[in-house]
């Protein structure tokens, strides 16, 4: 069977679901058995730290794996992590009180010079304002340090100690994808290695799994950038272009690649560089999940506004730029899968937030009678001949008569991925309807994108939409 590589893309909790959908569907029809690596970036390398934490994926048969996986989903559903979130309360609502607490000392130094004889104390309290200020900023800045301490609360603890990266090694490889800024790389985080393209390949040390899945879900703005010692990896001299470097500066993976599937294409011509870590896999066939839809209009009536204007901007920019490098990479994606599956090396499909179910099956329903058969839309290219168009076409019309080939079911449908694709990039609770909805689109699109483009089993019928609204709870 074919050896499958799996890229989860970033996308707060919405992506945490949206990889779990994906990898449930794989679990139930068997494929999860030729997966041999999980590639992950910000929130889908929260679902990639579950189940590496939890189970060995390739050996958990489908309802095992629900099981397993099914405290990450209530966590979704009714929890959550950061603002707000169980597990941050104490440090958001110290924060605030800290910052109020300032503003207030500050505004009654401020009245206190209007009034004679009160001079001094005005002095005291703008300064005692002033220090509370810098303390409210310094506390500022350990949010990541706070977000990390609660993932290993979470999830990721045994015994009551966090547990470390290098403990989770499994017969999957599990690829945690940051951006590394002095470089300007992807930087990668497994069990059995770290490895940056300037720095070589070194150990993971001590470090511990909840910090390997933080420093990928460091979103720019809300978290800040993690500083990591180099030393406790032993890079091979000298680390970094310069020589040896104290630290890594890492932020967010999707800065760099926010699909994911960097790891996995063209691996194993990387992996024949001195330097790089030796890995025991290749891969025929990669799926990338993708949870981050393309941009819709949206006006930006604060640009009107000077400096408020300007920093809104900047995000909005940030934004703007993270759209246009995923969508170059999904093109990108589209056009290698194809002409290196036609030359017998890998293929590749894509699970996109942004499609119904229909899409892929009814761009390849008529391919047979159709040169080119719109595989462009499909998220695989064009059949690269007749017999393969074929037999895409019967397959496509297989998922049609399964999702039901009506009006009805096509607006239903319709609507679902819009609502997908709008739920907000957040690591709060989404509710367990949200939650529920991104489970079920997520898994109906990965059996029917994957029956059509690289022939894995349809189910004879699909989960209902109480089957996910029942592992929200419990």
């Amino acid at each position: 069977m074919a050896r499958i590589g799996v890229a989860l893309s970033g996308g707060g909790y919405r992506a945490t679901l949206w990889g779990v959908g994906a990898l449930m569907y794989l679990a139930d029809c068997g494929r999860h058995k030729d997966v041999v690596a999980i590639s992950s970036v910000s929130g889908g390398s929260v679902a990639n730290g579950v189940v590496a934490h939890e189970t060995d994926y390739r050996q958990d048969p489908g309802a095992e794996f629900a099981e397993r996986v099914r405290p990450l989903i209530r966590h979704c559903a009714r929890t959550g992590l950061f603002f707000w979130g169980p597990s941050t309360n104490r440090y958001v609502r110290s924060l605030f009180a800290l910052a109020g607490v300032a503003l207030l000392t500050l505004l009654a130094g401020v009245a206190a010079t209007a009034v004679d004889g009160l001079r001094l104390l005005s002095g005291v309290l703008l300064g005692a304002g002033l220090l509370l200020l810098a303390g409210a900023v310094l506390v500022f800045e350990r949010r990541s340090a706070v977000v990390d301490r609660a993932l290993a609360r979470e999830f990721f603890h045994r015994d009551g100690a966090a547990t470390g990266l290098a403990a989770v090694e499994r017969s999957v490889d599990h690829v945690f994808c940051a951006t590394e800024l002095q470089s300007g790389d992807h930087f990668y985080f497994s069990p059995g290695f770290v490895y940056g393209f300037r720095y070589g390949t070194g150990v993971p040390g001590g470090l511990r799994l909840s910090t390997a899945v933080q420093a990928s879900a460091c979103l720019p703005g809300a978290f800040a950038v993690r500083r990591l010692p180099t030393a406790p990896h032993r890079f091979p001299p000298p680390a970094g272009p310069t020589g040896a470097t104290a630290d890594l500066v890492l932020t967010d993976g999707g800065v760099y690649d926010n699909m994911a599937d960097e790891w996995l294409v063209g691996l194993p011509e990387r992996a024949r560089r001195p330097d790089h870590p030796r890995a025991h896999y290749d891969v025929d066939e990669i799926v990338v999940v993708n949870a981050s839809a393309g941009m819709t209009w949206q006006s930006f009536p604060a640009s009107r506004f000077p400096v408020l204007g300007e920093l809104l901007a900047l995000v909005r920019i940030k934004s703007v730029m993270y759209d246009v490098g995923t969508s170059l990479r999904r093109s990108e994606l589209v056009q290698w899968s194809e002409r290196l599956g036609r030359d017998g090396g890998p293929a590749g499909a894509l699970v996109h937030i942004a499609q119904s179910p229909y899409r892929v099956a009814d761009a390849y329903a008529h391919a047979a009678d159709a040169a080119g058969g719109g595989g462009g839309a499909s998220g695989a290219g064009p059949a690269p001949d007749l017999a393969a168009r074929a037999a895409r076409a019967a397959r496509a019309k297989e998922v049609l008569d399964l999702l039901g080939d009506d009006p009805q079911r096509r607006a239903l449908w319709a609507e679902r991925t819009t609502r997908s694709r709008t739920v907000k990039t957040v690591l709060r609770r989404l509710g367990a309807d949200t939650t529920a909805d991104l489970l079920l689109h997520s898994y109906t699109l990965a059996a029917c994108n994957l029956h059509v483009l690289l022939d894995y089993p349809l189910p004879p019928a699909l989960p209902d939409r109480a089957y996910f609204l029942g592992l929200t709870s419990g």
